[in-house]
C-alpha cells in the first residue's frame, strides 16, 4: 500500500546499512510504500533495491562479494582511484550476477532521490532517479566515499558521498511536502558523532574545493544537529524513528559477514516490531 505525502529517509553508514536492509525487507513483505524515498550513501544503494521490491537483494549486494578480489581492495584504489571496482559494482552485479529489476523500479509509485555532495559548493543535492539503467551514476555518486573514490562527473559538476553534506535528509523530505516521515538510522539513540580523522588528508586531496573540505570538517556538527532535529520531529509527531537499540559494533568497511547477517536480522526484527505502530503513525 502506498501512503501518500510520506517520506522514507535512509541514513548511510557503510556496512551498517545491513540494518537498513533488514528493516526494508520486512517493509517489502508487507507491501509498505512511501511517496518519496531519500537515500544517502549506502542508504541510497539499499533504498534503490527497496523501490525495486527485491527482498534480500539489498543485503546480498552489500555483503555477497566481500571476498571477491574483483569487487574491492587496495589494487583497485591504486589502479583506478576507487576502493570499490566501479564496473564490477555498478555494471556486472546489477546486470549479470544479481540482476536489478529495472522494470519494477520504473513502474514503482515511489519517487527515489539520491543524495549527493557537490564538490564545488560543498552542498547537498537531491536527484530524482527515474530510470536506473540510464542514471546509475547518480546512485554511484551518493555512495562514493571521499578518499576512497574518484569524484563522479555529472552534468558539468563533480560529486561524492551525499552524507558529507546531508547525512539525514529529513528536512528535505518535509520541505518537499511529506507530512509524515519514517527515518531509519544506523546508529543507536544517544550516539554522538566525533570529528573524523579524514578531515586532515581531505585538506590536501580536495584543496581545490575549499567548500567541500569545510563540509567534511564540519560534518560531525551537522550530523549531531540533524539527529537532534529528527528527535524533535519525533516528539512533534512528524517522524517515526527506527534505529538499533544497542551500539553497533560494525566497521564502515566490515568484512565479517556473520556479524553483518546478525545486524540484518536485528533490522528485520525491528521492522516487524515497529510495523503496527508505523501503520498507526502514517494513518493519523
Amino acid at each position: 500500500m502506498l501512503y501518500k505525502n510520506t517520506g522514507l529517509v535512509l541514513e548511510g553508514g557503510g556496512m551498517r546499512g545491513s540494518y537498513t536492509a533488514g528493516v526494508l525487507d520486512y517493509f517489502i513483505e508487507k507491501d509498505m510504500m512511501f511517496s518519496d524515498v531519500y537515500g544517502v550513501s549506502a542508504g541510497a544503494l539499499i533504498g534503490a533495491n527497496y523501490v525495486c521490491g527485491q527482498i534480500g537483494r539489498g543485503f546480498r549486494t552489500l555483503t555477497g562479494y566481500i571476498g571477491n578480489k574483483d569487487y574491492s581492495g587496495i589494487k583497485h584504489l591504486i589502479k583506478e582511484g576507487n576502493w570499490f571496482n566501479v564496473d564490477f559494482s555498478y555494471n556486472k552485479i546489477p546486470n549479470e550476477l544479481d540482476p536489478a529489476d529495472y522494470d519494477a523500479y520504473r513502474n514503482s509509485p515511489m519517487r527515489f532521490h539520491s543524495v549527493i555532495a557537490n564538490l564545488e559548493t560543498g552542498k547537498a543535492e537531491y536527484y530524482h532517479i527515474t530510470d536506473m539503467t540510464k542514471e546509475m551514476d547518480w546512485l554511484r555518486a551518493s555512495a562514493s566515499l571521499p578518499l576512497l573514490s574518484q569524484p563522479v562527473p555529472l552534468d558539468g559538476d563533480i560529486y561524492l558521498d551525499g552524507g558529507i553534506s546531508d547525512s539525514i535528509p529529513l528536512e528535505k523530505s518535509m520541505a518537499d511536502g511529506n507530512q509524515k516521515n519514517v527515518v531509519i538510522l544506523t546508529q543507536h539513540r544517544g550516539f554522538v558523532k566525533k570529528p573524523s580523522g579524514n578531515r586532515y588528508p581531505a585538506r590536501i586531496v580536495y584543496r581545490k574545493y575549499p567548500a567541500f573540505v569545510k563540509a567534511m570538517e564540519e560534518r560531525h556538527n551537522m550530523y549531531n544537529r540533524q539527529t537532534e532535529f529528527v528527535y524533535r520531529q519525533e516528539k512533534l509527531g512528524n517522524a517515526y524513528v527506527i534505529q538499533p537499540e544497542e551500539p553497533v559494533q560494525i566497521a564502515r568497511l566490515e568484512k565479517d559477514v556473520s556479524k553483518l547477517k546478525r545486524l540484518y536480522d536485528i533490522g528485520y526484527r525491528d521492522g516487524k516490531k515497529h510495523y503496527e505502530k508505523i501503520i498507526e503513525f502514517l494513518k493519523k
